[in-house]
């Protein structure tokens, strides 16, 4: 009976078909993609977008270097403080200061170290100060200006010591001589008037400063010419900057101003990073739109460009359309040109010129900008195109090549199948070729077998020592290789019968002896001591795949040792074979994470003493066997287990924990001060000493339970003991470190208090002995601070910080102003006298002298000066301020009695009040030698046309007693006390006093 086999599809038409179809999914994929997905429109949009970060990027860079070139008020400040000092000292106007050639040179003398100063500071070419205190609508062109123009061509390079990179553009020929600058080709005496309305670079600062009423901050008058200029004489366009110059009494007399360069600025926008082929650039332009509009028109301060056609269209007017936020069209030669604008925040929003809208505009040909996707878009097209053609071809004859083979090799397995005689039935698959393929393979299945134990041998036969085994869980099989348990080193024979009970028996308990770490959830590392051989480490990877386990054992003896010594070195000081500083923080760090061993610890830091004159004196050899003896005993000093480090130089660590108390702590600690000071070092030339350690104890839990404050703790006791007695290792003192801390934080609040005047003043009434009508009144700080309000404290560190100059200026000028506040609110008595404390040794500026004057002129005559009878009366001082500009009060000898140099106080000072120290006023109804000492002063004083005022009046029976020696003016407790709104005088007092005189 013949058999029939079922005839199936070739192998060639399932291959060519399925190629086939494969080529026309991937070609579909492609179109649809390329059609759906907007591929084009997206590139497109990418590169507008790649513009847009290109522009925003470069104007945010170009807007940080603008706003710091602007920045000239500090420098406008210096130059006002020149000209007030110098009309000043001059006793002139500014308008003779200005108009008079040798005044204004000295002036411009003055300010040219701060001019070179800032212009080496800022990103500019150069900077200039022109004076002029006339209407500029009135000046005629073409008339000189005094002035000082200094350029720097390449701010880039570093500055000149000498300044000999500098050149002068326009100034006086003696500042020419001074500076020692050279001048430049078309330098001139002066600069001259030629208005230029408002691309200027005075007369739109200047004249609109000059018309205003309201008088702006100086900066709100800054001004960029919105079009390049160059100088008479000179070919190099510039645009410059310039703020106007106000004193403070609103007098403008001039400008001064910073320039940059046109070929600078291209430096800083270069059109090249646009990847436009160079047919695009930046602009730097100006609008007088918003970024909203859909369209503006702008016009052309500076292309980055250096091309003759961007340089064709300079300060020409471009209009632009809006197409999106930030991004709009124009058409320039009548070509299409995308931009991305960004505004420039020039000046404020409420300033003179906010409507001049500065741009930073990237413009790039649109077909260059679009260039890559439509190149990109062409390439895909003819790839699309290509990859059909090919596909169809190479499926063809893939599709021959893969068929012939198999078909052959089909036939070539049959055949020696079927001389073997023995071929396996398998079920058919309907394909001819493939079925006669399965056959035979199942013929050669046998060799399976023979090539794993081919591998086995492979393995044995390996440089690095290998074993495995497998567990089949269906079956119940084990499978180990011969050297597996000798690996392991474990004495068994590979012969042994084995199930896998036993075999998974043996491994765990060889696990529980002999696991070192895991690496991973299926990795495992040995270690393992063998007699006579050492330590071996073994590593074990366990794979887990259905019913079936794999494992594989290898000797990483070497690697391992190789690791441990690396992380030996890592974790030990060379020097002293104790930890290093990251050794010592990790494992003081882990202790600190299991806190319930801890129980009480202590850390404590070692400083050696006399390292550095080991080093200097010897060398740096014998330095080092010093921090090595030392290192040796605090290794020999401490317990096993104490964690010991060197971690730099001189400065060791030490951390004991685990004990019960501190105690047991302390007689650990004992033990090691016992070893160190019987450590002796010998040194070259003989001489012997002890060593020396100086240390600092924190304590754990008592002192803190963290370790980052323990260690500061121990940093601070270990300073004390430095700063002292040298050699000791001193426990933490609480006390001392929180007086330590209180005396920075009391400094830190003074320093606030005078920076930002952190002061009230109290007043207190000073009535008449006769009338009991309020005469004056004393002004008393009050601190506005936690934990500085005693104004004693606040003199004492303004001596020990050499403050009193601020603290003499803060008193007159906030003293003064709350007073002129009530008067203005009439909450006291209007022609009252104002008692001020002055320190006897400062005295004003003569800038704040004038700016006191000019606020306070009024006032001034109701104003009395007093100067404290215990300081040191400096007479420099003494006379600046009875020479301060409008001061026509008077002045008054305050605490009298107290001090050391009573009577020459007087004769020096000369006052016009006396006040009788509070110390000879208590209890003066009781104390004939206090009675007899105010009969004195009194005596002296009526003689001298001088009045008494009589402070710190607590009793009744004290202010009689006053009244009796004749006093003119009383102060205290019992008559009014201090407020920020005094009240009311006391009635009993006034009651006493109309009751004397009666």
């Amino acid at each position: 009976m013949r058999q029939h086999r079922k005839q199936g599809k070739s192998i060639f038409q399932f291959i060519f078909a399925a190629m086939l179809i494969v080529l026309g999914i991937e070609v579909a994929l492609l179109i649809g993609t390329l059609y759906f997905g907007n591929v084009g429109m997206q590139m497109n949009r990418n590169s507008i977008d790649i513009l847009k970060k290109q522009v925003e990027n470069r104007q945010n860079y170009l807007q940080n270097t603008l706003e710091e070139t602007q920045n000239l008020s500090s420098l406008a400040g210096t130059i006002n403080t020149a000209v007030e000092n110098q009309t000043a000292v001059e006793n002139i106007s500014v308008e003779e200061l200005v108009n008079n050639e040798d005044r204004s040179t000295e002036l411009l003398e003055t300010v040219s170290d701060s001019l070179i100063n800032v212009m080496r500071h800022r990103s500019v070419n150069g900077i200039f100060v022109i004076l002029n205190t006339d209407d500029l609508d009135e000046r005629e062109i073409d008339s000189f200006m005094p002035c000082v123009y200094i350029r720097d061509q390449d701010p880039t390079t570093t500055a000149s010591e000498k300044n000999y990179d500098l050149l002068l553009e326009r100034s006086p020929v003696k500042l020419v001589k001074s500076l020692g600058i050279s001048t430049d080709r078309g330098w001139m005496p002066a600069i001259k008037y030629k208005g230029y309305g408002k691309n200027g670079i005075v007369y739109p600062v200047f004249q609109t400063a000059y018309k205003d009423s309201e008088k702006l901050n100086v900066s709100d008058y800054g001004h960029w010419t919105p079009v390049s200029y160059t100088l008479e004489g000179d070919d190099r366009p510039v645009i410059a900057y310039s703020i106007p110059l106000i004193l403070s009494d609103g007098t403008v007399y001039g400008v001064v101003g910073v320039e940059m360069m046109t070929s600078y600025i291209q430096e800083l926008i270069p059109y090249e990073e646009l990847q436009n082929s160079g047919t695009g650039t930046y602009l730097l332009a100006e609008t007088a739109g918003t970024l909203s509009d859909s369209e503006i028109s702008v016009n052309i301060i500076n292309p980055s460009s250096r091309s003759n056609r961007w340089l064709s269209i300079l300060d020409e007017e471009i209009k632009m359309t809006r197409t999106e936020k930030n991004i709009y069209e124009a058409e320039i030669w009548n070509e299409n040109y995308i931009a991305s604008v960004y505004p420039l925040t020039l000046y404020n929003k409420n300033a003179p010129f906010s409507g001049e809208q500065w741009l930073l505009v990237g413009i790039v040909q649109d077909k260059n900008l679009y260039a890559f996707t439509n190149h990109v878009m062409l390439l895909v097209k003819l790839t699309i195109f290509a990859t059909l053609l090919f596909g169809l071809l190479s499926s063809f004859i893939v599709s021959r090549r893969l068929a012939k083979p198999v078909a052959s090799l089909s036939d070539e397995v049959e055949a020696a199948q079927q001389n073997q005689g023995s071929i396996p039935n398998l079920s058919e698959t309907g394909i001819r070729e493939l079925d006669k393929f399965s056959t035979a393979i199942t013929g050669l299945s046998r060799e399976v077998l023979n090539t794993s134990t081919k591998f086995l041998r492979i393995m044995e036969m390996a440089s690095v020592e290998i074993g495995g085994y497998e567990l089949r869980f269906d079956t119940g099989s084990v499978f180990y290789t011969e050297n597996f348990f000798s690996v392991l080193g474990i004495p068994l024979s590979a012969e042994l019968p084995m199930n896998i009970e036993k075999f998974r028996e043996i491994l765990k308990e060889y696990t529980e002896k002999n696991l070192y770490k895991t690496k991973s959830g299926s990795t495992k590392l040995y270690c393992i001591r063998i007699p006579e051989k050492g330590v071996r480490y073994v590593r074990m990877e366990v794979k887990n795949e259905n019913w079936v386990q794999i494992g594989l054992v290898e000797d990483v003896t070497v690697s391992m040792r190789e690791r441990l010594r690396i992380e030996h070195e890592r974790d030990y000081d060379t020097l002293t074979g104790l930890y290093n500083r990251r050794a010592f923080k990790r494992e003081s760090e882990s202790i600190f994470g299991r806190r319930k061993k801890i129980r009480h610890a202590a850390f404590i830091m070692l400083d050696l003493d006399n390292l550095k004159y080991t080093n200097d004196t010897f060398g740096h050899d014998w330095g080092d066997e010093y921090i090595r003896q030392a290192g040796m005993c605090l290794e020999e000093g401490t317990p096993k287990g104490t964690l010991c480090a060197h971690i730099s130089g001189d400065e060791f660590n030490i951390l004991f924990y685990g004990y019960e108390s501190q105690n047991a702590i302390r007689k650990e600690i004992s033990k090691l001060k016992r070893e160190i000071s019987s450590r002796i070092i010998r040194l070259p030339n003989g001489q012997e000493f002890h060593l020396s350690i100086s240390g600092g104890i924190a304590w754990y839990p008592e002192d803190s339970n963290s370790l980052g404050v323990m260690r500061k703790h121990a940093d601070f006791a270990m300073y004390q003991v430095k700063q002292t007695d040298k050699g000791r290792i001193a426990e933490f003192d609480q006390k001392a470190y929180e007086e330590k801390y209180r005396d920075s934080q009391i400094r830190k609040e003074f320093h606030r208090f005078v920076k930002e005047e952190l002061v009230t003043y109290y007043f207190q009434p000073i009535i008449s002995a006769k009338t009991g009508k309020i005469e004056a009144y004393e002004a008393l700080m009050r601190a506005n601070l936690p934990i500085l309000k005693r104004p004693d404290v606040v003199m004492k560190i303004a001596r020990e910080e050499g403050a009193l100059r601020e603290i003499e200026r803060m008193t007159m000028f906030r003293a003064t102003e709350a007073f002129a506040d009530l008067r203005e609110k009439k909450r006291i008595k209007g022609d009252a006298l104002l008692f001020i404390n002055s320190i006897a040794s400062q005295h004003m500026a003569a800038k704040d002298e004038i700016e006191f004057n000019n606020r306070y002129a009024k006032l001034q005559k109701q104003i009395v000066i007093e100067i404290t009878e215990e300081e040191s009366i400096d007479y420099h001082a003494l006379e600046t301020k009875k020479n301060a500009p409008g001061f026509e009060g008077a002045f008054a000898l305050d605490d009298y009695g107290s001090g050391y140099s009573n009577e020459k106080s007087l004769l020096d000072l000369a006052p016009k009040y006396i006040k009788v120290d509070l110390s000879i006023i208590r209890d003066i109804d009781t104390d004939p030698d206090k009675q007899q000492i105010v009969e004195n002063i009194v005596a002296y004083a009526h003689k001298r046309d001088m009045k008494i005022v009589a402070e710190g009046l607590e009793t009744p029976e004290e202010i009689k007693k006053v009244l009796e020696l004749e006093v003119d003016l009383l102060q205290g407790f019992y008559l009014a006390r201090p407020e920020p709104v005094p009240g009311n005088i006391n009635e009993d007092a006034l009651k006493i006093i109309a009751a004397f005189y009666k």
